[in-house]
């Protein structure tokens, strides 16, 4: 019975345009106007890769979790090092992203652009180079060789590695600009001393919270993660192919859900 896989495929494509048209602006509205004086043609597509990084990352890890109890019988190592390609490939297609924004941004010597890097690389320089050593150096290095994709302890380092630090990269574009209007909102109201001696205070040493996220900002995102595979478990628990072919793997899932 296909008809499951038809109504995939007919929501797919009108779900398309929708994400198309509305990505990019959900994108510039959440993220890119926090630095308001600042803009970039690239900046769309690069949060783009971001995120199809950590999608392909979760679906390898959710795909793994599932055969390890006994779900998916018919996904072999083939479909898995063509979802290790993926991730190996995309992840270099971020860099390129990331590259291109940065050079030509940083070659125009635009002041009202610059300032975007300038920011980040000085006052937070761990996480700045840690991002494009964690997201585009460490999977390059391990998924290079054709084995490792198809070997699950790597493929699941990886995976879970990458959803943190592409996490980690929407951390480092939201967190400068979001502690910037945080400090002008404290001198409006008279802390004008006390914003700027707090941004000094910041910018000379790693800080919890600010250049490095803190326990709130962490289990935000554990948070939304645990929410994502609840929801994501519960679809598949309730799935009348599932039930269908074997009631008991219906009801083992959802006593894991």
């Amino acid at each position: 019975d296909f008809s499951h896989y038809r109504k995939t495929k007919i929501w797919a494509a009108a779900f398309l345009p929708i994400f198309g048209f509305l990505g990019p602006v959900v994108i510039w509205q959440w993220v890119m106007s926090i630095d308001a004086h600042w803009y970039s043609t690239l900046f769309a597509w690069y949060c783009f890769a971001s995120l199809f990084v950590a999608m392909v990352a979760l679906s390898i890890l959710l795909i793994i979790y599932l055969k390890s109890k006994g779900y998916f019988e018919q996904i072999t190592t083939e479909h898995l090092h063509d979802l290790g390609k993926y991730l190996f490939a995309f992840s270099i297609f971020w860099t390129y992203l990331w590259f291109s924004q940065y050079m030509l941004i940083w070659y125009s010597n635009n002041g009202e652009e610059t300032v975007y890097f300038h920011t980040r690389q000085n006052e937070y320089s761990l996480l700045f180079w840690a991002n494009l050593a964690l997201n585009f150096l460490v999977p390059f290095l391990i998924l290079m060789r054709n084995d490792t994709k198809r070997k699950y302890g790597t493929l699941v380092f990886t995976a879970g590695l990458l959803v943190f630090t592409h996490w980690l990269d929407f951390f480092l574009m939201i967190k400068p600009g979001a502690l910037h209007t945080a400090h002008e909102l404290s001198a409006a109201h008279g802390g004008a001393d006390h914003g700027a001696s707090h941004g000094a205070e910041h910018a000379a040493s790693f800080v919890s919270g600010f250049t490095l996220p803190g326990f709130l900002e962490i289990a935000w995102f554990l948070g939304f993660l645990a929410l994502f595979l609840f929801i994501i478990l519960r679809a598949l628990a309730s799935a009348p192919l599932i039930a269908r072919r074997d009631p008991y793997i219906g009801e083992s899932l959802h006593h894991h859900v």
